[in-house]
């Protein structure tokens, strides 16, 4: 089947350029559905499973601009046991090329049974959705995903990956074990977000929530569940970010907490460095072929 034959959800909830967004992918795909504002990430993906007409379903997030040519891909459904699909989405602060933001393929009934963050019966599906079973990544790249429309979007998305980038299947690991146990994607996706961002519109502040994120989950008592209540995460920018003076210099002073206890040598980046770091990750990236851009599946 090809990708355009299934239903296509654009899910947002609070995005500043959600609605321009949605008018791109409408263009697109001028019958696409939309879920709007529905609190807590399998609620809203429940509701996408009950919108959809198709056995399988596409989800769009709503910082995400499509590649035209995904919907001309040709899936083949020759495993069973495979109930989701993603393709790789970039970043338009740091260039990270992976699942996060990127375009889905679910199953319906498989969203329907599923239960993950507000829902999660066991600790590991607290803040993301269980992938031991059932699915797919592809590293073709169909999407650019678009986190720096304003400040808080461009922290929030920095917060969260810097929580989540340091959890083992879910859960907390001892701060001295980190590196260790943590698989080696992840800690290297936390680096660049640590790191690369300052040259962008806002990015600076997806790098300072992504040093945030990791020394609060591993640093302190707080809560990190918390990370997948988007209300929350406002209200958190409103006291802990929102009041700073120098956005910089707090970012220099959570990198030495970070270096004292979890050991995490993360050095700041002005522009230059940062851009000159963001074109040479590009570049690596793009002499690898790890990814392939544009092609049929």
């Amino acid at each position: 089947m090809k990708t355009i034959e299934f239903d296509t959800i654009f899910l947002s909830y609070d995005e500043p350029n959600a609605e321009k967004n949605y008018a791109d992918l409408c263009s697109k795909v001028p019958w696409a559905q939309r879920i709007h504002g529905v609190k807590g990430s399998d609620a809203a993906h429940k509701a996408a499973a009950e919108l959809a007409d198709t056995d399988w379903f596409i989800t769009i997030d709503a910082d995400n601009i499509v590649n035209p040519n995904f919907f001309d891909l040709d899936i083949s459904f020759d495993d069973p046991k495979v109930q989701v699909y993603s393709w790789c989405g970039e970043n338009t602060v740091n260039g990270l090329i992976y699942g996060n933001g990127g375009v889905k393929l679910w199953h319906k009934d498989f969203v329907r049974q599923m239960q993950t963050h507000e829902a999660a019966e066991h600790d590991r599906a607290q803040v993301d959705f269980c992938w031991e079973n059932g699915y797919k990544q592809f590293k073709e790249v169909f999407s650019t995903v678009h986190i720096n429309t304003t400040p808080l979007q461009a922290w929030r998305a920095g917060f969260r990956e810097g929580v989540k980038m340091t959890l083992l299947d879910g859960e907390k690991v001892h701060p001295q074990e980190i590196e260790q146990k943590i698989w080696w994607h992840n800690i290297h996706r936390l680096k660049i977000w640590s790191t690369i961002g300052t040259h962008a519109v806002n990015g600076k502040y997806a790098v300072l929530g992504a040093r945030q994120g990791a020394y609060m989950t591993n640093c302190t008592d707080w809560d990190y569940i918390q990370v997948r209540d988007f209300d929350y995460l406002t209200e958190l920018y409103n006291e802990i970010v929102a009041p700073l003076e120098n956005i910089d210099a707090e970012i220099q002073i959570l990198g030495k907490k970070l270096n004292l206890e979890l050991g995490f040598s993360w050095p700041y980046l002005d522009n230059e460095l940062s851009l000159y770091f963001a074109n040479l990750y590009k570049e690596t990236i793009n002499l690898g072929s790890s990814y392939f851009r544009g092609s049929n599946v």
